[in-house]
């Protein structure tokens, strides 16, 4: 399934067109910006008003905002991120319920108690001299720590893509 996040409107007058039904939305304060994304599964593909090149020099720092190490940089193909990390609890200081749902106990969510496994990668691609394609791509899976058991997919809520998203328009506005 497609996440789609449209950014409308943003200080600089660059758009993120999006077609998929909003459950979310996000506006910075003062400001038209506005993100709307549907959670699932797959990549979240965008569509942004600038450049490739302009979007791949702000990328890396845009996952350093978000508190994911890059461990995979291609310029050739434009592909940059983590192809996976085990976490338990926090990603920076927001609890990994906030990013993925891997189900419930009597005691809270799994996503904050398990050992979870992270893969986030963005692929910029040019559509036009001025447009670009982000495809990202995030993936999570979980296992419980007391117990032998192999790791089950967790769904990505949405909030994750959304705050890369942000960063990256952010970094572009600057």
């Amino acid at each position: 399934m497609l996440l789609s996040l449209a950014l409308i409107g943003c200080a600089s007058g660059s758009t993120v067109v999006s077609t998929a039904t909003p459950i979310q939305s996000i506006g910075a304060t003062g400001t038209n910006d506005r993100m709307t994304l549907s959670p699932g599964s797959g990549p979240n593909v965008n569509t942004l008003a600038y450049s490739a090149d302009a979007i791949w020099r702000v990328v890396p720092a845009a996952f350093d905002s978000i508190g994911v190490t890059v461990t995979r940089l291609e310029p050739a193909t434009k592909v940059i991120g983590n192809d996976g990390f085990k976490i338990r609890q926090r990603l920076g200081k927001t609890n990994l319920s906030r990013y993925i749902d891997c189900g419930q106990t009597q005691i809270g969510p799994n996503a904050d108690d398990y050992e979870v496994h992270i893969l986030l990668v963005v692929q910029v691609r040019p559509v036009t001299l001025s447009t670009s394609s982000l495809v990202t791509t995030f993936e999570a899976s979980a296992r419980p720590i007391a117990f032998s058991q192999g790791y089950s997919r967790c769904t990505s809520r949405g909030s994750l893509e959304a705050k890369l998203l942000t960063a990256i328009a952010a970094q572009l506005g600057k």
